[in-house]
């Protein structure tokens, strides 16, 4: 049928010769169905959140005393049908430390143009469009919340080991010079930085440069967008950053180099962004202040630590941090999962090659080899490229969890309408927001491994040999 565009000065409707407008359906669509749907997917998405228990805020914030000790109250006073009991013989209450906890704001931003509304609609192609830029959002969601979970309130991703300026030789891109269908007038750097998994092409980052000026330390920063990531070769993935123009005071391209850490994109330039309290503050480092708590004053309260010094993970030490976290937590924890990167999971896993299961059924072609899950004693191991590099987390995932006030939700201001046109723009966007942030029920129920080597290509038994030499050599 034949269609019927209209557009006035306040917005666009798109309306079909049937009454129905495009613009209100759409609207529909973003409040019910996606929305729900999107609930629903973060709800069994393969993520570590998703493994961890949930709790919800009703109030303005969350309060949890927690005991430095138990109370020596208990007496034994004989098997005597007298007793006296005096105040004096028994101690005060242990000490407590009482934590607090509140949400952060998450926000997503969904963008459409009145131009891809009216060719849309006018080719029949308007929510196959929508749908790809529903995915992309989507996605960045996704990659967001798990980025989140083993990051830290600071937005600190990681610490850049290589840099270069962009030239003419790399890929053809230079300052000034058309790249496919875009001028790219800016500076352009290639970096390689830790954790560079935990990026997405697209992403907003900001770069951190110290200086030492005559005794005193000095930061420059300088913000950008990662713009694509070379990683087609097997190793490190290179970074290629698109700075944002230079202001005064910030950092050079040149002067990006090893040493800088690479932030997620701030509010405003040196302003510190309040992220999730992610397992890099909650398991990864100690004597910080978190959820109001001063762990360098209360240093009970740090989790165990060991740092492997570039050697190989091996069963025994797994077995030997889970009992020593079973002996020093009172509360009783039960590491049930262990989270690292793929590479590092593997070493373990070909260190029990010898112990694989196996089956020979002469009816198939060949035969199967090996787990489905990798396990070991009471926990699980499980591969997650958004951990962090050379760590290793031992969770009890009863013990840690998302604290939730509000999940994913479109802000209408009270309004039926979501879509909001950007005044001098002809962009319509909708707003989503998420109230939540990580918490704990105990302190000293979980543990990590540090500088972790992952070992690509070497078998179980040649990690094995590599520890017992560094620790004889370590001996002497």
């Amino acid at each position: 049928m034949e269609q019927t565009t209209y557009q006035n000065y306040t917005g666009l409707n798109v309306t079909q010769d049937n009454g129905i407008n495009l613009k209100s359906s759409l609207e529909d669509f973003l409040k019910l169905e996606y929305t729900e749907g999107l609930r629903n997917e973060f709800a069994v998405m393969d993520a570590l959140i998703n493994s961890l228990s949930k709790d919800t805020i009703t109030g303005k914030k969350k309060y949890k005393s927690f005991a430095l000790g138990i109370t020596d109250n208990i007496r034994a006073i004989g098997n005597g049908d007298l007793y006296n009991i005096e105040i004096e013989d028994f101690i005060k209450a242990a000490d407590t430390v009482d934590a607090e906890f509140d949400t952060t704001k998450l926000i997503g931003v969904f963008s459409i143009t009145d131009e891809v509304l009216l060719k849309g609609s006018t080719d029949g192609s308007l929510f196959d469009v929508l749908g790809d830029t529903l995915n992309r959002m989507q996605m960045g969601l996704k990659h967001t919340m798990n980025r989140y979970t083993y990051g830290s309130k600071s937005g600190l991703i990681g610490v850049i080991s290589e840099a270069e300026v962009f030239s003419a030789d790399k890929a053809g891109a230079t300052p000034g010079v058309q790249v496919g269908n875009k001028a790219i007038s800016r500076d352009i750097v290639s970096i390689k930085c830790s954790n560079s998994m935990s990026i997405l092409p697209g992403m907003g980052v900001m770069i951190a440069v110290e200086t030492e000026e005559e005794g005193t330390t000095t930061y420059k920063y300088r913000q950008g967008k990662i713009w694509q990531k070379d990683d087609a070769a097997l190793g490190k993935e290179s970074l290629i950053v698109v700075l944002d123009p230079i202001k005064d005071g910030e950092a050079t391209a040149a002067e990006i180099g090893e040493g800088a850490k690479l932030y997620a994109r701030q509010m405003k330039t040196g302003a510190a962004v309040e992220e999730y309290t992610g397992l890099e503050d909650i398991v990864c480092t100690t004597n910080n202040t978190i959820f109001g708590v001063d762990r360098s004053v209360f240093r009970t309260l740090n989790c165990a630590q060991k740092d492997l010094d570039g050697n190989l993970l091996t069963e025994s030490d797994l077995r030997d941090m889970a009992d020593h976290v079973s002996l020093i937590t009172p509360e009783g924890a039960n590491i049930n999962l262990v989270c690292a990167k793929h590479a590092i999971v593997s070493t373990i896993e070909k260190q029990m090659y010898q112990f694989k299961q196996y089956s020979l059924d002469t009816a198939q072609n060949g035969f199967t080899l090996g787990r489905p899950n990798i396990k070991f004693d009471t926990f699980e191991l499980k591969k997650d490229k958004y951990a962090h590099d050379g760590t290793v987390y031992l969770l009890d995932t009863t013990k840690v969890g998302e604290l939730l006030r509000k999940d994913f939700g479109w802000i209408t201001s009270g309004r039926e309408t979501i879509l909001e046109r950007r005044d001098g723009s002809e962009i319509y966007e909708a707003i989503m927001t998420k109230y939540a942030d990580m918490y704990i029920d105990a302190w000293k129920a979980h543990a990590c491994f540090k500088n972790v080597a992952d070992a690509v290509g070497t078998a179980g038994l040649y990690a094995r040999e590599v520890k017992v030499v560094n620790e004889v050599k370590h001996a002497e």
